[in-house]
């Protein structure tokens, strides 16, 4: 062909072109095999929690069978008052200025609800009541009675405290 010619460019061309399309192709399989290596690596990762998960769960489901028809700590057990009171000497609130009264109780659709309305009052004119017992103790009840909730608060404030707090709290419990 060189005879006629003609330049024998055209298998160099072709070489050329097959060297790019392998590199190209080396290319695509590099990347597919680090993508299979993320891959295997998230799955290990995902198993192992798996495990973890599983293992977990079985101590809780032996502590369920174990505890099972046992009373829990913090369930509805024993007079509000008592319990309100309690509350309250544990925020630290002064027990001069806190005062509960029990009103009647309602039935609400199939719950039986009893209210209680706490009066909270600075025993000096000096002294208010502190904010922060105030908020310790509201959280303290509805924590520890999940079927206790705050229904209305009544705020007076005194600067950053409250000169007066009067908070109807209700308890509710499955109609008998």
């Amino acid at each position: 062909m060189a005879k006629d010619g003609k330049k024998e460019g055209g298998s160099t061309t072709v070489m050329a072109i097959a060297g790019l399309l392998g590199l190209g192709a080396l290319g695509l399989v590099y990347y597919f095999h680090d993508q299979a290596g993320k891959a295997e690596a998230l799955l290990l990762q995902t198993k192992d929690e798996y495990r973890q998960m599983q293992d977990r769960k079985k101590i809780v489901e032996e502590w369920v069978r174990k505890n099972k028809g046992k009373p829990q700590a913090g369930k509805d057990e024993g007079d509000m008052l008592t319990f309100l009171d309690r509350k309250a000497r544990e925020s630290q609130i002064p027990p001069g200025g806190f005062t509960v009264a029990k009103n009647a109780p309602a039935t609400v659709g199939p719950w039986q609800e009893s209210s209680y309305t706490v009066t909270l009052q600075s025993e000096k004119k000096d002294s208010p009541v502190l904010r922060n017992p105030v908020v310790d103790f509201l959280g303290k009840v509805e924590r520890e009675r999940r079927s206790t909730k705050t229904k209305s608060l009544q705020l007076t404030f005194a600067g950053n405290d409250f000169k007066t707090a009067i908070i109807s709290i209700s308890h509710f419990l499955p109609k008998p």
